[in-house]
């Protein structure tokens, strides 16, 4: 309904005013195959990726994570980033953002650089294509704390997750990301292993994001270190923010909520690209930027976590 509505409407006007965010689209993979993590999100070929970007391109300017934080008149551009650390986004994404000469930043979770373990809704989604394949209907959309639950399942199937990370290599390797920051991208963290943070406690949040930051500064050289909440940033405190300002455990930080006004200093919200019901990215925008014009009106286009 959104999208019909939005229709009549210019991108310039939906995007209109002083307070309208910066456009921060992110993705997750890109693959021109069937893929077992489409259980989670919408995976996109490499055709509408590249329309995507041309999309992009013809009306918002690219910028780095540097540009981001400098604080810089941020309208009319975007910084593109990337979610989980796939491999997909060395073989495939990685040169097309090259050749296109767009910035991005990977957020990685370190547990599963180098294919040492799956994450959770990825364990999910394997054994739902298994299912699938033996005809069996299922819809598994576990959380972090059915962990024992899912490798219990993989077991009693047959599943070795092991032996599935040697063979599939879903994952980046350490020196694949060395690459990428090489290359001049940026590798920002997104936890150490990807877990629902309203899930856990305070204590548990932040040693999830001291981890996966000490593991960044010991493995990268980002001139901005960036922490991407995993899911979204809902059931993260007051008291973590503090903490990471006191802290300076991060230069910038992330949630997934969409075109959204943010209070926190130096926190901003992401653009899923990858949402069912839209042909063209221009018609997802358009709908997001819309929405956020009519939650300004009754004063609630502001990001709430709790």
């Amino acid at each position: 309904m959104i999208s019909l509505a939005a229709r009549p409407f210019s991108l310039a006007q939906l995007s209109a005013g002083d307070d309208v965010p910066v456009l921060l689209p992110f993705y997750h993979l890109v693959s021109d195959h069937d893929h077992p993590f489409q259980y989670n999100y919408r995976v996109l070929s490499t055709k509408r990726f590249r329309e995507d970007l041309d999309f992009l391109l013809a009306y918002f300017e690219p910028i780095t994570l540097e540009e981001l934080h400098s604080g810089m008149n941020l309208k009319n551009c975007f910084h593109l980033s990337f979610d989980d650390g796939l491999r997909q986004c060395f073989d495939v994404i990685a040169p097309i953002l090259k050749e296109k000469g767009v910035p991005a930043t990977f957020f990685v979770n370190p547990a599963f650089v180098d294919n040492h373990d799956l994450f959770h809704r990825y364990k999910a989604a394997v054994l739902n294509q298994f299912f699938a394949k033996k005809g069996v209907m299922s819809d598994l959309q576990n959380t972090y704390a059915d962990l024992m639950s899912l490798d219990q399942m993989a077991e009693d199937v047959g599943l070795d997750w092991q032996e599935y990370l040697q063979k599939e290599n879903p994952y980046m390797t350490l020196e694949q990301l060395s690459q990428l920051e090489r290359d001049g991208f940026t590798i920002g963290a997104h936890s150490w292993d990807h877990p629902e943070f309203w899930l856990l406690d305070e204590a548990s949040q932040l040693d999830e994001i001291r981890e996966s930051m000490e593991w960044l500064g010991a493995n990268f050289s980002p001139k901005i270190k960036a922490f991407a909440f995993p899911f979204t940033d809902f059931g993260v405190s007051p008291f973590v923010f503090d903490a990471i300002r006191r802290e300076r455990l991060c230069d910038l930080t992330f949630g997934t909520a969409g075109i959204k006004f943010e209070k926190e200093t130096r926190h901003h919200q992401r653009l899923p690209m990858e949402r069912a019901g839209y042909k063209t990215a221009r018609d997802l925008l358009k709908a997001e930027y819309l929405s956020y014009q009519l939650k300004r009106l009754v004063d609630q286009h502001v990001a709430k976590r709790e």
